[in-house]
């Protein structure tokens, strides 16, 4: 039987995977691009990036949790690739309807969603280094489970918009 090395982690949120993309372009500096190369290839195995390695996060298979391979890699990278010019065109174009007076949906930051080279890749980013069990969005299974009946009832609102 296989042992999932990421087993019951924490997908990683936006901030996280914003500060790797911020990070990437610093490493391949700081390695005058061939050592992040070589550090590259190294890590793709294990389905890191170096960026992913300094801030302890992995891509894993979605099935099974298994860290990807060098063929679903490449697959994901070149998909990433294809993707980013729409997916920027897309951004802005919502961005000026916000400014234009739009709102976003009240969870859009809040739970961590697949990037679309994730989803055609069948794969996820997670953060080895954040337990799952702390911080996480709740499931709605989990709050159907939870017992309210002890609970005083609400205040009742009168007609004259008083609370009492």
């Amino acid at each position: 039987m296989v042992v999932s090395m990421a087993a019951n982690k924490a997908v990683a949120g936006l901030k996280k995977r914003l500060e790797a993309l911020a990070l990437a372009p610093l490493l391949l500096v700081v390695t005058l691009g061939v050592g992040w190369l070589v550090w590259c290839v190294l890590e793709w195995p294990g389905g890191r990036t170096p960026s992913y390695r300094v801030l302890g996060l992995r891509v894993v298979r979605t099935a099974d949790d298994q860290p990807i391979g060098l063929l679903r890699s490449f697959a994901r990278s070149s998909l990433c690739l294809v993707l980013v010019v729409p997916t920027i065109v897309v951004c802005c174009v919502i961005g000026i309807s916000f400014v234009f007076g739009a709102s976003a949906p009240d969870d859009l930051f809040r739970q961590p969603r697949p990037a679309p080279w994730d989803r055609l890749t069948a794969t996820k980013v997670v953060d080895d280094r954040a337990p799952s069990d702390l911080g996480g969005p709740v499931s709605h299974e989990a709050l159907d489970h939870i017992d309210l009946t002890g609970l005083p009832p609400a205040p009742q609102a009168h007609t004259n918009g008083h609370v009492h």
